[in-house]
């Protein structure tokens, strides 16, 4: 087995030879289409008042894995911790507020019929992943690049209550969901329409026409993303009453029909097949495929639903039981013997790979609309997960020791650096060493965002595992053994998630450092200079900068307005 860096110091030498032995604990496993008022009820509780109810009741079945972890927790504490970190400076906020615009430019500028014309080559609504066509050639749309980064455009538009007089995002996005029907039916050598299985074609050419040469193919988390996306933007027309304005798009029915459910049934027919990973590199089932397939198939439910297609809502209950059954229980994507989510458990155990991944955090994020608690509930892997945290944690304490850049921040209260996997070797044009990539770093800051909003927006009670210790001991004055419990409200809780937003910040903080003077951004960047490496202008980069931004604004918010009474004493 490949070693990664040590998760915590006093974590043994041993232990990934023993997170060979991959075993499961069973989830609970509802039925979809059971109703949802208890869950009304249940949110109310915090952990510890839900603990007090259970260890009352006699019915102990899967809520034992949360009582063992209440009963195990060192302590609760609700005062005497300081904060380590240091207030984001203001140079810094306004480099943020003038990267953000650049950012979103950034994305403008790579997508048919905004920055790109036919005249380039670039069909109306194709997302391209890079102008750069040379070392290397990235001047292609592909379906995943393509779906997230519309989706940014898609939640712009709903922040901006669908007022849009400067960029015409309706118009764009309709656009996207045009193509997206020509795609549908281009074939391709990952099949055909009639079949389904040209769907998992990953990319095609800028002018929408098929890619002919060799690739890992197929990649199934395409269809997925793509659901993803335009059902997000059905239900934003449908909440600011709009309709579709594009005539090959007439009707939200109409999009359904032949986009959404045709894109749905590849997941049903396909979920349990392998395919390649987000990196394009191996061929095996996949948590970031898994979870966004999942929650296709969640929102899928909600469409069928709504249009009155009740055979095939039939079948969608039955496809997102079993889906949220593998990845719970069979998948091995989160094993009882070790901490953190494993991306592809197949190159765990084959011994090529320790598992660490940032597409775990990326499965995490892309899969869970922290607005809706059903999606914590049906979706497994929430933001609020331990695992999703610890991953991160095991990311950092890797790739701070093993990017030399980030030498210099050894031992102080700031993020790092991050790129893909530990064993990376893609330089961004071949093969020798990894780098970091803006997409990790910034991914790392948005986690952490969405977390202090979901403690706050649902007046959770903090628990901090010791899996964590060494990144909340380099934030705070926290000490912790085995766990530790910050009440709701409480000056800890407070505090705590205080330093998190500064912390989050520093990962940006960095982003700003290996950016050039204009703002641009690469795919990655240098692991020893520091100076920007492979495709340039990747608009994938720039969403994630940009959606970072977005859970900054919504976790600083909600943080002051919860906590301005207690900073000026406790930090």
């Amino acid at each position: 087995m490949k070693n990664c860096l040590p998760l915590t110091q006093s974590v043994p030498t041993n232990y990934r030879q023993a997170s060979l032995l991959v075993s499961h604990e069973l989830k609970p496993q509802q039925d979809v289409t059971s109703p949802y008022p208890w869950l009304d009820s249940l949110a109310k509780f915090s952990p510890l008042q839900l603990g007090s109810y259970l260890i009352r009741s006699a019915d102990q079945t899967w809520w034992s894995s949360l009582l063992l972890q209440l009963e195990s927790s060192d302590s609760v504490i609700t005062e005497g911790v300081r904060s380590l970190t240091s207030p984001t400076d203001e140079n810094l906020e306004l480099w943020l507020q003038k990267q953000r615009l650049k950012a979103f430019h950034g994305i403008l500028d790579n997508v048919g019929g905004a920055g790109m014309s036919e005249q380039k080559g670039v069909s109306n609504g194709a997302v391209i992943a890079s102008p750069s066509k040379t070392a290397p050639n990235y001047f292609y749309q592909w379906v995943r690049d393509a779906a997230i980064t519309m989706n940014s455009l898609v939640e712009h538009l709903s922040d901006s209550n669908f007022e849009d007089s400067e960029y015409g995002l309706s118009t764009i996005i309709e656009s996207y969901i045009a193509n997206s029907y020509k795609l549908q039916r281009t074939g391709n050598h990952s099949g055909d329409f009639d079949t389904l299985s040209g769907l998992g074609e990953p990319k095609f050419m800028a002018d929408s026409k098929p890619f002919t040469g060799s690739w890992g193919r197929p990649q199934r988390d395409g269809p997925g993303l793509r659901v993803i996306t335009i059902a997000n933007y059905m239900r934003t027309l449908d909440q600011y009453g709009r309709n579709f304005t594009n005539s090959e798009t007439p009707s939200s029915e109409y999009v359904y029909e032949n986009i959404l459910k045709p894109d749905l049934s590849y997941i049903v027919k396909y979920w349990s097949s392998t395919g390649f990973d987000l990196w394009e590199e191996v061929d095996s089932l996949h948590l970031f495929t898994s979870l966004t397939q999942l929650k296709a198939l969640k929102m899928g439910l909600e469409m069928a639903k709504k249009f009155g297609d009740n055979e095939f809502y039939k079948t969608l209950v039955v496809s997102f039981n079993s889906l949220r059954f593998f990845i719970s229980v069979d998948s091995g994507f989160k094993p009882s013997s070790a901490p953190y989510l494993l991306e592809t458990p197949s190159l765990v155990l084959e011994g090529r790979r320790c598992g660490l991944d940032i597409a775990s955090i990326l499965a995490s994020l892309r899969s869970h609309d922290v607005d809706d608690t059903y999606d914590t509930v049906y979706i497994p892997f929430p933001v609020t997960d331990t695992a999703v945290m610890n991953t991160l944690t095991a990311l950092i304490n890797d790739m701070k020791y093993r990017y030399p850049i980030n030498h210099g921040n050894l031992g102080l209260s700031v993020g790092f650096a991050l790129g893909r996997y530990p064993e990376d070797v893609y330089n961004g044009r071949g093969l020798s060493e990894g780098n970091p990539w803006f997409i990790s770093t910034a991914t790392a800051s948005e986690l952490i965002y969405k977390l202090i909003y979901n403690l706050y927006n649902l007046q959770k009670d903090f628990i901090i595992p010791a899996e964590q210790a060494s990144l909340f001991s380099s934030i705070t004055t926290l000490k912790i053994k085995h766990s530790v419990t910050l009440p709701y409200g409480s000056n800890a809780f407070n505090v705590v998630t205080y330093s998190l937003l500064n912390y989050a910040d520093t990962f940006l903080s960095v982003i700003k450092e290996h950016v050039d003077g204009d703002g641009h951004m690469s795919e990655q960047f240098n692991r020893y200079t520091g100076y920007m490496e492979g495709a340039e202008d990747l608009t994938w980069s720039y969403g994630s900068f940009w959606s970072s931004l977005r859970w900054r604004d919504k976790a600083l918010q909600l943080l002051e307005e919860n906590t301005q009474s207690t900073w000026a004493t406790h930090i």
